[in-house]
């Protein structure tokens, strides 16, 4: 890398730069944005957390609209009002299938920061805004528009099992479209979607009662006979709620928990802390500056220009991991079952990302080596400039190199904060469980550590019914 500067370049090399001060400063930290949204979600207090995050959909700029429409979803769901979040997912949807970063955001995102970009999400997150609304549709009874959704979600899902990591497949929506298939008589589609359960995750030993119940709406005794041992782990109970065979009489129950609160995105601290960015940083204004040949400049006093900057790259956390476990399902105050976990939301997010960490260190690398070596060289020319306009006075153009040097490298560092955009209202992990009950009225409880979680719900003879829970 060869870098050459003008008196003209620097000049516009500054403007641009303190730009980027005034733009990184107006930016407010996500956490800091989102934080009152958070904290009344956590709380159960809904008609607090609507207000606001639907005034940040309404105030939000391109770049991060579909971050605000994402959580605006949640936070509805969460509140029950499943109409009004599956417009904010619809939405964000369609924002999701056509947004690209342009070309000029790409530049500034190099330029100043990667808060600078547009907010696309992940392949898994895209996937998890269709499996919203069609759980939402599940909540609402549409089981025919909800299974619309999974078949769109499919095409998603075996593009991203040719292209991308088994980790990343939402389990969930697999197992949600084969209970759906079957309560709509598409008995095809449920086998597909059991048998890519077990593909995926071949110690599912819950699937093979699943198996056995499609069998026996079906009439299959071959089926019935093959998965005679998941009859005996099926979840089917008489009225008094002992233990019973499955029988035409009985209805379903399928209960959807979104359990604990999701890894997020959490400054590291330190740039030059990191011991890994530090050594690759080290190297690459090492090669810049001996390629160009740039008398006066060290790679110490290179980066001591940067030595107060944030680590641009954030690291994902894991939080309050006890209430994310599989807790105990109660019916009318009866100990029943246990959920069934499918979805490890933030195992994706934290693998998902780690996974990219180097490619994302090498781009960080490139950018901020680029930026403080043209600083150095820009510095140093303003020194030299006015050492040889004042009879070359060097210790008058060692000043002004140094006070140059401090005002762009304070500049550089201020460009330099890690985007801690992500999804923070999600659930950290998905949990379902079937269960068979005789028709009547239910008191269903997820017994948490914490506390416990109720509602109410009916179910009918021959009939699917759909409950979601969010427990902290």
């Amino acid at each position: 890398m060869v870098i050459t500067v003008s008196k003209t370049s620097y000049i516009k090399f500054i403007y641009i730069l303190f730009l980027g001060i005034f733009s990184v400063s107006c930016s407010a930290n996500y956490i800091d944005v989102i934080k009152e949204v958070e904290s009344n979600l956590y709380s159960q207090n809904y008609d607090k957390a609507i207000p606001i995050i639907r005034e940040l959909v309404k105030e939000a700029d391109s770049k991060d609209k579909l971050l605000y429409l994402m959580e605006a979803g949640v936070v509805l769901h969460s509140k029950g009002d499943y109409s009004a979040s599956n417009k904010a997912f619809r939405e964000a949807d369609q924002i999701a299938e056509t947004i690209n970063v342009s070309i000029t955001k790409s530049a500034a995102s190099f330029l100043l920061s990667d808060n600078e970009s547009n907010f696309i999400g992940e392949n898994f997150e895209r996937v998890m805004i269709k499996m919203y609304i069609a759980l939402n549709y599940l909540c609402l009874g549409e089981l025919e528009n909800a299974k619309r959704y999974f078949q769109k979600l499919e095409f998603d899902l075996k593009d991203m099992k040719h292209s991308d990591a088994t980790y990343k497949q939402i389990l969930l929506a697999r197992y949600l479209d084969a209970i759906v298939s079957e309560n709509l008589g598409k008995y095809n589609d449920a086998r597909v979607q059991y048998k890519n359960l077990l593909e995926l995750d071949p110690n599912r030993r819950d699937i093979l009662a699943e198996r056995y119940s499609l069998a026996y709406k079906e009439n299959d005794l071959n089926d019935m006979t093959k998965f005679s041992e998941g009859k005996f782990a099926l979840p089917s109970f008489n009225s008094s709620l002992s233990r019973a065979e499955l029988s035409p009489e009985m209805g379903e129950l399928i209960i959807i928990n979104e359990a604990g609160k999701t890894a997020v995105k959490e400054s590291r601290g330190r740039l030059l802390d990191d011991q890994a960015f530090y050594l690759a940083l080290r190297s690459s204004i090492e090669v810049a500056i001996r390629s160009g040949s740039y008398q006066g400049l060290s790679v110490a006093g290179v980066l001591a220009l940067i030595g107060s900057a944030e680590n641009p790259i954030p690291v994902y956390k894991m939080r309050e991991i006890e209430s994310a476990i599989e807790f105990n399902i109660l019916i009318n105050s009866k100990n029943i079952t246990k959920m069934n976990k499918y979805t490890d939301y933030s195992d994706i997010a934290v693998k998902n990302y780690n996974e990219n960490y180097n490619s994302i260190l090498a781009k960080n690398v490139a950018s901020i080596s680029t930026k403080i070596v043209i600083a150095a060289v820009a510095s140093y020319a303003a020194g030299q400039a006015v050492a040889s306009r004042n009879d070359n006075n060097q210790l008058l153009g060692s000043a002004v190199s140094f006070v140059s040097g401090m005002a762009t490298g304070y500049a550089i560092a201020s460009t330099l904060k890690p985007d801690l955009r992500c999804w923070r209202t999600m659930p950290s992990n998905f949990q379902a469980k079937r269960i068979y009950l005789i028709p009547g009225d239910y008191e269903i409880t997820i017994k948490s550590n914490s506390k416990n979680f109720t509602k109410n719900v009916k179910v009918e003879k021959g009939k699917p019914t759909f409950i979601a829970f969010r427990t902290f």
